[in-house]
């Protein structure tokens, strides 16, 4: 059973009788493909820190700094 564009459920033998097998398959074959090529979310965690502000997370803070060595003249 399938879906059709209103909700109603039709079985796949009315939707072969009504566009044919191969424009069946080719629309199954698509929307599988569809789904195998569509990314994943993008790791929060790599998100720059003004992005992260945008999006209303606190910034992952800053990096570490290097000592500062005093020079003597």
């Amino acid at each position: 059973m399938t879906q059709s564009q209103n909700g109603a459920l039709l079985p796949l033998s009315a939707l072969i009788a009504a566009h044919g097998p191969w424009r069946v398959l080719g629309a199954a074959l698509i929307a599988l493909l569809r789904q195998a090529i569509r990314p994943g979310a993008p790791d929060i965690d790599s998100l720059p820190d003004h992005l992260r502000k945008d999006i209303g997370l606190p910034p992952r803070g800053s990096p570490p700094q290097q000592p500062i060595i005093p020079v003597r003249w």
